[in-house]
């Protein structure tokens, strides 16, 4: 059976039919490679995005009314708790000569640095800990000031306490000092457009319940775990949002984005399976003598079936399998040598692509490979039935 197989696939006398055989194998091919390439691109990015938001983000972060210190002990007494920083979100105004930028100001604690490591996301100065009058300035606001010297000590920042609107106040009564930029981070757009890091302890004016209380969790605890456990015991004022509840947005349009690509994919993959069931249709055609010969010599009839459904499921997987095989090998190589690079990533945080293999999406395309091989076997099925014995025998 085997070799009859393949003696209609690699050895047809019609070179027209040898020349379709190999386009199938080559469209098939190309749609499995594309499927794995653009997969594991989104992937990688995907994965990218969630190691830098881990590098800065904490692993739970509790928002809303009654944000206290001794909410903050209690976290710091449970095992599974690292650190708990006590957070002061506010609008900053900073100045620089005849520049100024709005930025989102964040008083933090001793114990943020413990919280968070955005001391890996430094492009200039120093991290933690902070000096007295020393701050972190994200890159966005540090261009939008043309801070180009992180040690200039002519920057100055003005704070907006909690209850005042900026657009109808004074500029001078807000409480203000001469600070420095000790580093400059980049993150993302949206930290490095809008953070500053400043010491709680460098603004007395800002008091009161806290903004924000982060935690960063010891090792082998997980987020969802301990976010299920701090909701049998918070009060329903309080949010606690995990790392993917802390960007949702953003993942959400991640997850819309493959699902676009993904759905594409499978078009593609279906133009496919129609040029090659126009392939499996002429080897039907020319072949059909054969199909009656087979049966005419005795060979039981759910042979001949087999065969000729198999002829299908052979135009497809041995195209998709190369081509699964292409898409991975391509895979690793970008992601061991990254000769692929990003056009004008040369500011970007990577100039590469990157990438990475998920199971998830070999799955997908294994059902939709198996359906559409259980559709070119039953075409093959049904071509089957309906020819007539006498007619194909006599070349009608």
């Amino acid at each position: 059976m085997l070799r009859l197989l393949g003696g209609y696939l690699w050895h047809s006398p019609r070179p027209v039919v040898r020349w379709l055989i190999w386009l199938s194998w080559l469209s098939t091919g190309l749609a499995a490679w594309a499927w794995v390439a653009v997969a594991s691109v989104f992937n990688g990015f995907s994965a990218f995005l969630e190691e830098v938001f881990q590098r800065v983000d904490p692993h739970i972060r509790i928002v809303g009314a009654g944000l206290s210190d001794s909410l903050c002990d209690w976290l710091g007494q449970q095992p599974g708790v690292l650190a708990v920083s006590r957070i002061y979100e506010r609008i900053a105004v900073l100045k620089y000569g005849q520049r100024q930028a709005v930025a989102r100001l964040r008083l933090v604690d001793t114990l943020y640095a413990e919280v968070t490591h955005l001391g890996a996301q430094l492009v200039a100065g120093m991290s933690f800990p902070l000096a007295p009058g020393g701050v972190l300035i994200g890159a966005g606001v540090a261009n939008r000031l043309v801070l180009l010297d992180p040690a200039e000590s002519s920057l100055r920042m003005y704070v907006v306490l909690s209850g005042q609107r900026l657009a109808q106040g004074n500029l001078e009564a807000l409480p203000r000092k001469a600070v420095v930029a000790q580093g400059i981070f980049s993150v993302q757009k949206e930290y490095d457009e809008s953070w500053v890091i400043a010491r709680q302890a460098d603004w007395p004016q800002v008091h009161g319940p806290y903004d924000v209380v982060e935690v960063r969790l010891r090792p082998g605890v997980t987020p969802q775990k301990f976010q299920s456990f701090l909701r049998r015991y918070l009060p329903p004022t309080l949010e606690v949002q995990d790392p993917p509840r802390q960007h949702e947005g953003l993942y959400r349009v991640l997850a819309q984005e493959k699902a676009l690509a993904r759905l594409g994919l499978i078009l593609l993959l279906l133009l496919t399976a129609s040029s090659t069931l126009s392939t499996l249709a002429t080897l039907f055609l020319v072949n059909r003598k054969d199909w009656a010969v087979y049966q005419a010599l005795g060979l039981p009839p759910y042979k001949v079936q087999r065969l000729v459904g198999l002829l299908g499921v052979g135009l497809v997987g041995a195209g998709s399998g190369l081509g699964l095989l292409l898409g991975t090998l391509t895979v690793w190589l970008q992601d061991r040598y990254k000769f692929l690079k990003l056009r004008g990533g040369e500011g970007f945080l990577i100039n590469y692509f990157p990438v990475r293999l998920a199971v998830e999406d070999f799955i997908w395309f294994g059902v939709i490979l198996a359906a559409l091989m259980l559709g070119l076997y039953g075409y093959g099925q049904y071509q089957l039935r309906a020819f007539s014995l006498r007619a194909a025998l006599q070349g009608d």
